[in-house]
């Protein structure tokens, strides 16, 4: 068969590289296998092309997606899509729509899976450890090269024997003794070069003038470690750091540096006393000048920072203008002025309003002179009443920060009041020169040649740490938006009348029949792109560049595979709805605080439910929500009915005589969240009926006092207080929190893939929207209010519910179902039924119609009976140079003790004193000396526990303190312990040096993959081959060909499959096959290699696989049990499409 369009394609590939050739042959082959595409219930077979396809990375060309886009159907069903994006998963729901756009039926669903790149212990990005690990490596080489220049220089200046032999007898002299011998007398030539040679080996702390955040103060505590050092040296008459070392030496002292004993030099210490041996030893040996600079130069020369790249302002991309650091005056003023422009404040029971004249030009003198605005401090910070509150601070916020700038470089020890009498255009140009200048020197000098600072002032500027990073505009766009922001604009009011368009519009005039890589499209956002670099050969990352933020990389770019795969099935959708979850773009503090929430949360439940059983009353979520709204409503003996005044006892919340009620009306806002609620007595709920508080109470009815009420919540969080005031509902809908707040996202992650996604249509042509965002909260009270909570079944037949819909990845493609199915007709039909009815949100079902008419939860359940859940493969990259598949071995290095090649070895490390917790760990130590000391130390500390109210269970701790501050008695000299080499067993890597001497060893990492063979007699065998020898270059597969009994290989051995971590496998055949995947795997000790499968669905697997309460069990298959299940590796496409070849013979 012949397809015109590959000999085009060949002719463009045969320029570039072979990897690209490869590429576009797979892509040719599947040109001419293309087979119609199928809908849900599709069984594949091996020669359907999109398994081809899955191999094949194809690029955004124009050329391609012409053929492409000739390949799509034309007779596609039109469907709405819906999109749950998660941090680590992607539910999506197409649903079908009549000639009239309106809502029919479930086309498919599905769900992806995929890792969120982070740490899951504390959410860091993986990228962190592999970058601390490569920084570490990078010093190591670095420094082994700098040792190795200086050598050959010491040699070469004739300070070194050029003999090896006679280098290692240097070796044995004291080098702390030949650094102080030489500031005042001649040396011999090679007691010179080992001085210097010693200078090398710690050359001192050097301050990094950008540091910033937990960096900075780190740093100061150096500093401060520094200066005191300093003060000792000078002190003890010493010239030097060598001499004041030499002398500690002499009295057998810890000369090692450590901030603890206050030894912590700094480069500059090192770089004087090279001066003064310079100075003195000058007129002993025949070194020029060149000479001596060139080992200065070798010693202390350190690489300056690669510069980080800021990023391409929004407004001002296409010119290519450069985001501004946010250290600079500029961007602190105009960061302060749209801050000032957005607050707002209410007094009491009043209006809410900005703030007045005299209010605001208080606040931006505040803020610029480098203070803060603390929102609890009102009448110091901005003069008005203690009972006022700022919009700013609803969501706990607690401040508004000045000009940071401002406020550290005008400090007395600084520029002081120059500061303050330097123009904005001065400001800039000298915190530009700061930023940009790397050595201290020349910032000293410029301060007191041009600035007028003293010594001191000027050593201070030198050392002074700037706000780090950059901000989302350039100071070009920054200049032009300020004027409008300084009349007292909003800062989107301000963006356009600065003849810019607000980055909230996310119309695309654009149609494209696919999605491309995202960095593509979203050019504003990614940084480190090289437009010079081909995308083809070099890759798209590389080419476009990247979003800094992991999680948020990873979801776009499924986010791609899965709709691109969506369009080749199904078409291209015509309406496009997303939800997105709320922590894809928090930093580090901020998922922290979350997790902090979530754990006290659980804490706070569980003292609930005890306090109910202690009252012999039965728990349930309803009780709980009602116990924790009554807690937030004051302290114990305040706690009273926001509408009546009466207090609330604890037996009055847990029964009827209490009820929840919406402050401001569900059927008005449909806010269903915690701040929108109260305990009130269930009488005054019944009076308040479907109303906000100031229209049912203002008027102070009979037997309510409006002014008391708000008396009484003036004391309840802000994010409620403001729901009981007169202007309430007039906030509530400026603010738009019900529909268009919530159809216009403007989250990070929402703008995100709301513009990536809008490229698919012609928005701005259409004149309509085609893709929105849909309310997070809405999505679970549509899922209640349609009866969805138990719609997934473990299995069909059995037609048991899954009790933890959470522990099911299927919730994903329901929380989808219901995405796809919130239209904004049906958002206002909601708001409509629900304003005619007086009801609490059980009642939700009764008044939400339904997804469409004749809606069955049934087809929805059989749905997701069928749907099979999909993840995202990771084989790694195996054979690129300088790419691995995963890590090879553990980080700690084993000293060799005795070496075993079949099994564990006897080997040292080193263990710290602090990760001891029995004596008996401390016969483990290598050292005979030190074991005997460590353990009259441990004998000493536990006696004198036990002589105080017995507390030996502190012993281990106080132990390992009492080791590192006064240390142990070793050699008639006392000596700091923090850590000591222990013997162990274990099975290691062996490290060789050049002449093939294992000097070192490394545990194992993980294992990479597991081959499964046929055996002569038809048993099956599995081979797991770990992860350090599978990336090893000369790597021979034969080496993990099975054997019979007597150890032989059996070269008839057939490999039947491999299997990596998450895979895909199927067992069974017909309506009883089950879709499992690969978790993980091992080889135990005996020698048989097993693996772990679940059922595709479930979710949080190794947390409930330790939970002996959980009724999940792990699956542990060997290869003869594998061969009696029917097990087969099957795959499955990105929208849960399964290709299963069928059982294997026998």
């Amino acid at each position: 068969m012949f397809h015109p369009l590959i000999p085009i394609l060949l002719i463009w590939a045969s320029k570039r590289k072979r990897r690209a050739v490869a590429r576009l042959l797979i892509f040719c082959k599947s040109l001419l296998t293309e087979t119609p595409r199928s809908p849900i219930g599709y069984k594949a077979t091996a020669t359907n092309s999109w398994s081809n396809l899955a191999t094949l990375k194809l690029y955004h060309n124009p050329l391609l997606h012409a053929k492409r886009n000739t390949m799509r159907a034309t007779n596609h069903r039109k469907y709405r899509l819906g999109l749950d994006l998660g941090t680590n998963s992607i539910g999506w729901a197409a649903i079908t729509l009549d000639d009239q756009g309106r809502l029919c039926g479930i086309l498919d669903m599905g769900v992806r899976i995929y890792p969120d790149g982070r740490n899951p212990t504390d959410k860091t990005s993986n990228a962190v450890a592999r970058r601390v690990a490569r920084g570490q490596r990078r010093r190591r080489d670095r420094y082994l090269a700098r040792r190795g220049e200086l050598m050959q220089a010491l040699i070469e200046f004739g300070l070194m024997p050029p003999d090896p032999e006679a280098r290692e007898e240097l070796q044995r002299l004291d080098p702390y003794s030949l650094r102080a011998r030489a500031l005042a007398e001649p040396l011999h030539p090679f007691e010179l070069g080992r001085a210097l040679f010693h200078l090398n080996q710690r050359r001192g702390f050097k301050s990094n003038r950008k540091s910033g955040g937990e960096e900075e103060e780190d740093q100061k505590k150096l500093g401060a470690a520094i200066e005191g050092l300093r003060l000792r040296i000078q002190e003890s008459g010493s010239r030097t750091l060598g001499e004041f070392l030499a002398r500690r030496h002499a009295q057998k002292e810890t000369v090692r540096a450590r901030e603890a004993l206050g030894l912590y030099p700094e480069r500059a210490m090192y770089e004087e006393e090279f001066d003064s041996i310079r100075q003195e030893q000058g007129e002993h040996h025949n070194l020029s000048s060149e000479q001596w600079n060139k080992l200065r130069n070798i010693i202390f020369h350190q690489r300056p920072l690669k510069p980080v790249d800021p990023g391409w302002c929004q407004f001002e991309f296409e010119n290519r203008e450069s985001r501004a650091a946010r250290a600079l005056p500029v961007f602190q003023e105009f960061r302060i002025l749209q801050e000032v422009n957005n607050l707002r404040v209410q007094v009491g029971s009043g209006q809410e309003r900005p703030l007045a004249r005299e209010e605001r030009e208080g606040a931006l003198k505040r803020l610029r002179s480098g203070k803060d605005i603390d929102f609890r401090k009102p009448t110091r910070d901005l003069r008005l009443p203690s009972d006022v509150s700022f919009n700013l601070a609803r969501g706990g916020r607690q401040k508004i920060k000045g000009d940071e700038v401002t406020g550290r470089l005008s400090k007395q020890g600084l520029f002081g009041s120059l500061w303050h009498r330097l123009s904005l255009e001065e400001r800039n140009t000298t915190v530009t020169f700061l930023l940009d200048t790397e050595d201290p020197e020349s910032v000293k000098h410029k301060a007191m040649e041009e600035w007028g600072l003293t010594e001191s002032q000027a050593k201070a500027v030198a050392a002074v740490s700037l706000p780090s990073g950059y901000g989302d505009l350039s100071e070009k766009a920054i200049r032009k938006i300020m004027p409008h922001l300084e009349r007292g604009r909003l800062y989107s009011d301000a963006v356009r009348e600065a003849g810019y368009s607000h980055h909230s519009d996310f119309r695309s005039d654009t149609a494209l029949d696919r999605l491309p890589y995202y960095g593509e499209i979203l050019q504003r956002d990614a940084v480190g792109a090289a437009p010079e670099k081909d995308p083809l050969e070099d890759g798209e990352e590389a080419r476009y560049g990247r979003f800094p933020n992991p999680t948020v990389h990873i979801g776009l770019n499924q986010l791609r595979r899965v709709v691109n795969r969506l369009i080749e099935v199904y078409g291209k959708p015509e309406e496009i709805a997303v939800e997105l979850a709320r922590d894809l773009k928090s930093n580090h503090e901020q998922r922290r605080t979350y997790q902090r929430r979530q754990r006290e949360g659980r804490e706070r439940n569980q003292r609930f439910t005890e306090m109910l059983e202690s009252a012999a009353q039965e728990s349930s979520p309803d009780i709980l929500r009602k116990l924790r709204l009554w807690e937030e409503q004051g302290p114990p003996q305040a706690r009273v009915c926001p509408y009546t005044g009466r207090n609330l006892s604890f037996g009055m919340v847990v029964s009827s005589q209490t009820e929840v009620d919406h402050i401001l009306p569900f059927s008005k806002t449909l806010d269903n969240s915690m701040a929108n609620k109260v305990v009130c007595i269930a009488a005054a709920n019944r009076d308040k009926g479907d109303r906000a508080p100031y229209e049912a109470f203002g008027h102070s009815p009979p037997g309510y006092d409006y002014r008391k009420i708000l008396d009484v919540t003036a004391k309840f969080p802000p994010n409620k207080r403001w729901r009981f005031r007169e202007d309430a509902m007039d906030r509530y809908e400026d603010e738009a929190i019900f529909l268009d707040r919530q159809l216009n996202e403007t989250r990070y992650l929402s703008r995100s893939a709301r513009a990536y996604l809008a490229h698919l249509y012609d928005e701005k042509g259409e004149g309509r929207r085609r893709v929105m965002a849909t309310p997070g909260h809405l999505t679970a009270l549509l899922r209640q209010a349609w009866g969805l909570e138990g719609m997934l079944r473990a299995a069909p037949d059995t037609g048991e519910i899954i009790r933890k819909q959470r522990d099911d990845h299927r919730h994903h493609a329901i929380d989808a179902f219901v995405v796809a199915n919130t239209t904004e007709g049906l958002l206002q039909r909601f708001a409509r039924a629900a304003t005619n009815h007086h009801f609490d949100v059980e009642r939700l079902g009764s008044l939400v119609p339904d997804p469409w008419e004749g809606f069955h939860g049934e087809h929805l359940r059989s749905v997701l009976d069928r749907l099979v859940v999909s993840y995202k493969p990771d084989h790694g990259i195996r054979g690129v140079q300088g790419k691995t598949t995963g890590q090879l071995h553990n980080d700690t290095a084993y000293g060799l003790v005795e070496l075993s090649e079949e099994g564990p070895s006897r080997v040292v490390r080193r263990k710290k004193l602090s990760t001891l917790k029995r004596r008996s760990e401390l016969d483990a130590v290598r050292d005979c000396d030190m074991r005997k000391a460590l353990i009259e130390l441990w004998e000493q500390v536990e006696s004198e526990l036990g002589a105080k109210d017995g507390k030996r269970s502190e012993a281990p701790a106080r132990f390992a303190e009492r080791a590192a501050s006064e240390g142990v008695l070793l050699g008639g000299r006392r000596q700091i312990v923090r850590r000591v080499r222990v013997l162990e067993k274990e099975t290691v890597i062996p490290i060789r040096d050049r002449s093939g001497r294992p000097y070192k060893g490394y545990k194992r990492g993980g294992n990479e993959f597991a081959d499964v063979w046929r055996m002569r007699d038809g048993s099956w065998k599995m081979v797991i081959v770990p992860t350090f020898e599978a990336n090893q270059p000369d790597l021979d597969l034969e080496k993990f060909r099975p054997g019979d009994r007597s150890g032989r290989k059996d070269p008839t051995a057939k490999r039947l499959m491999r299997l990596h971590r998450d895979d895909m496998g199927a067992i069974g055949d017909g309506p009883g096959r089950r879709i499992v995947r690969i978790r993980k795997m091992w080889t135990e000790r005996g020698g048989r290699s097993l693996v772990v499968m679940d059922a595709h669905n479930e979710a949080n697997v190794d947390k409930r696989a330790r939970d002996k309460g959980d009724k999940m069990k792990e699956s542990k298959y060997s290869a003869r049990q594998l061969q009696h299940s029917g097990f087969r590796k099957v795959g499955v496409d990105e929208i849960g499409r399964v290709l299963d070849p069928g059982q294997l013979r026998s």
